[in-house]
């Protein structure tokens, strides 16, 4: 018999014992035996509250309904075979592994996730103080496909995320690997019976999701993500602050290679972050609209400083090259945006036939310093006649609406506001 993980739990006391102490659980486990008595046994050890490491490898585990984790547990991948595939169809509002508040440090390490593109989520994180997800990787989760006319209430749409961590704190999120998020959500679908799908967040597919209104720190660095699609809101890392009386969330977002992402590569609804050494590449040039459209790029980093006091976000040092974009760098509120890197090359319209408005930086408000950007690129705004704003700054634009597509117009006038430094 191998010593690979996941053995069945052996009735011997001395096993008993030694397992309640929280010893090596990777042993024992004959891959000849049926997979669906993997699936039993780790269940049983997170019914065990006196185990609280889990070490994974050899055979994977195919889970048939989702894992639910009320207790410090750390979860260990050994070699290259640690493996957690959902086998079946999920609920669409469920996740593959639910972290409760109750389970405070857990970690989650070197272990593949694949929802096989039959679950929406990944992992999900409420209420925790401390969580740790690191060297890992998540596949193939999609949101829901309500066109098949199954759904029928906007509140049953669920957009896909692979990591989603709700009212959490002390969050450690790097060197992971996230591909293939999204759903199928096209131009014609934004409205579902007169409700704005995007406005409620149901098309709001996610790489890395961190919402909620805890004060504490966030660090999300060296991760690569890959092909988050969803035509009009999908985001490869999305954090937001909300109705929090303290400090809110803070941190880092740093040293993140993104590639192809629908509408954001980082969207940072917050205060007190360094969003820096990421690379963010955008090609995305189809104009059809199916299931895994990446479509064109809002902005490859958004941040928005809406708290009061608004304390300045810090956006240095990234490097971003765009096709079909909109922005490379927008920063509303109070902002230090200095040596970035942005390139944009476009043919002018989106795969939806809109015009598209390029401008490489833009600020909309409040006391933002511009210092050591290198602007580059050959697209220009086309309703701003031969001024070529992708290789320049457009400083207080106005939003306009037409037929569902939001653009901006430019003051090219810099405000006593914004210091430009070069």
């Amino acid at each position: 018999m191998k010593r690979i993980c996941f053995g069945i739990v052996l009735l011997l006391l001395s096993v008993s014992v030694f397992a309640r102490h929280g010893g090596d659980l990777c042993w024992g486990w004959d891959d000849s035996n049926p997979p669906e008595l993997k699936e039993e046994a780790l269940r049983s050890f997170l019914a065990d509250s006196g185990i609280g490491n889990i070490y994974i490898c050899g055979q994977p585990i195919l889970i048939t309904k989702p894992l639910i984790i009320d207790r410090p547990v750390r979860f260990e991948g050994i070699g290259h075979t640690a493996q957690i595939i959902a086998k079946s169809k999920f609920a669409d509002s469920a996740a593959m592994l639910k972290f409760t508040e109750n389970a405070s440090g857990s970690q989650i390490r070197q272990v593949v996730i694949d929802g096989d593109f039959l679950a929406t989520k990944g992992v999900e994180v409420q209420g925790v103080d401390g969580i740790d997800i690191s060297y890992s990787v998540f596949s193939r989760f999609l949101g829901t496909d309500f066109k098949t006319g199954t759904i029928t209430h906007y509140s049953e749409i669920y957009p896909a995320r692979a990591i989603q961590i709700t009212n959490s704190r002390n969050i450690h999120i790097f060197n992971n690997f996230i591909d293939r998020v999204g759903g199928y959500d096209a131009s014609s679908d934004r409205y579902f019976n007169g409700v704005d799908l995007v406005r409620e967040g149901r098309l709001a597919h996610r790489g890395i999701s961190i919402v909620g209104s805890a004060s504490g720190q966030v660090e999300v660095s060296k991760n690569t993500i890959r092909d988050v699609f969803g035509y009009l809101d999908s985001s490869a890392i999305y954090v937001q602050s909300m109705d929090c009386v303290d400090r809110c969330y803070y941190g880092v977002i740093s040293d993140n290679e993104i590639n192809a992402f629908g509408n954001n590569g980082i969207k940072l609804l917050a205060s007190n972050f360094n969003v820096h050494y990421n690379r963010l590449f955008s090609n995305g040039q189809s104009n059809s609209v199916d299931r895994q459209t990446i479509g064109t790029t809002s902005s490859a980093i958004f941040s928005l400083c809406h708290s009061t006091p608004c304390s300045e976000n810090i956006i240095s040092s990234n490097v971003i090259e765009l096709q079909r974009a909109y922005r490379g760098i927008q920063a509303i509120g109070e902002h230090y945006v200095g040596g970035n890197q942005v390139t944009i090359h476009s043919p002018h319209i989106t795969a939806r036939g809109m015009l598209t408005y390029e401008f490489s930086l833009q600020v909309g408000s409040g006391l933002s310093h511009f210092s050591g950007n290198r602007i580059y690129g050959e697209a220009k705004n086309p309703h701003l006649g031969a001024t070529n704003y992708a290789d320049g700054y457009c400083i207080n634009s106005v939003s306009h609406t037409y037929r569902s597509e939001v653009y901006h117009d430019c003051d090219p006038v810099l405000p006593s506001t914004v210091l430009l430094r070069h």
